[in-house]
Parts: structure tokens; C-alpha cells; sequence
């Protein structure tokens, strides 16, 4: 339960929405007996059972071309960054996630980052609080806290796939 006693006082859960809306329709599947099951809205995707899903991760530049593939067994994945919903205005790239340390779009190399965990609306969460952070603050905070992620940060032109080391050990390559 949350109760607001301060009327000036906002929470805004809209980072975790749609993990929250994957882990809860898992959850129902799986209350039916629908032990093995896959559900995806957006960028957050659930898998149960002991089936293995294989799932793409998608390469920002260019939809549709897969940049990773990954097997998952009863995990959530989680995708945040700017490849569907931003705009460019006079050479700067304005991303629909907003840091809010500025209040301004999240700016920076970072392309998008891919977060594997038990809980889609954990995997959710720290997606998009990782793209916020940035590729090297969101980095060295995920190797810290020992988050299976996967950076992709444009360079020179060019797309670089940084994956923690949590992420390399789970998904060797």
C-alpha cells in the first residue's frame, strides 16, 4: 500500500508499468496452469517454465536487425532506450526518457540497455534507470551492483556491445 499525506509529493511508476503489467499476466497464466509461457508488451518480456526462448535484442540503429540473442528460461528481459521514441532537433537527439537529476531528456553515447533478471518489473526498472545514468555512471553501477546487462553505446558512427560481466557469465558467448 502507498498512501500520500503531502500533496505536493508524486510518484511516477511509469518505468516499471509495463514489467509490472508482464510479471502480473505470468503470473495469471501460470495460476491457470499455464506453466510454460512467454509474454512480451513493448520491450519487457517474461518466460516460465523450462522451455528455452530464444529472443533478440534489437540493434538501435536499425529495427528489426538483431544485435544479441539470447536463450532464456524463466526470466524477464528488459530493453530501454531511444531507437523508437525520440526526435532530433538541430543536431541534438532528444530521447523520451527523462533524467530526473535535469528534468531534461537523458542524453549521452547510450543507445539502449538490456537488463536480464527474475522480475520483469525489475528488469524494467533498472533498464531505464541504467539508460538514464548513462554508459559509464549506469556501467560501473551495473558491474557493482552485479546486473546482468548488456550496453549498447554508439562510437565514432558505430554501435559497441558492453556487457557486464553478471551478463557474460550468464550468457557466455
Amino acid at each position: 500500500a502507498l498512501r500520500k499525506s503531502r500533496p505536493d509529493l508524486a510518484v511516477d511508476f511509469s518505468s516499471m508499468a509495463k514489467g509490472f503489467a508482464v510479471d502480473t499476466v505470468s503470473e495469471l497464466l501460470g495460476s491457470l496452469g499455464l506453466t510454460e509461457h512467454f509474454v512480451q508488451i513493448g520491450g519487457d518480456i517474461a518466460t516460465a517454465g523450462t522451455r528455452i526462448w530464444r529472443v533478440g535484442i534489437e540493434q538501435p540503429t536499425a529495427p528489426g536487425v538483431i544485435a544479441q540473442t539470447l536463450e532464456l528460461t524463466d526470466q524477464a528481459l528488459s530493453t530501454s532506450g531511444d531507437a523508437h521514441n525520440r526526435f532530433e532537433r538541430d543536431g541534438r537527439l532528444y530521447s523520451h526518457l527523462l533524467d530526473p537529476r535535469t528534468g531534461e531528456p537523458a542524453q549521452g553515447p547510450l543507445a539502449s540497455v538490456s537488463v536480464v533478471h527474475e522480475s520483469c518489473a525489475a528488469s524494467s526498472s533498472l533498464a531505464t534507470a541504467l539508460f538514464v545514468l548513462g554508459a559509464e555512471a549506469g556501467y560501473a553501477f551495473a558491474v557493482r551492483e552485479e546486473i546482468a546487462a548488456l550496453f549498447i553505446v554508439r562510437s565514432d558512427g558505430a554501435l559497441t556491445l558492453r556487457p557486464t560481466p553478471a551478463f557474460t557469465q550468464r550468457f557466455p558467448s
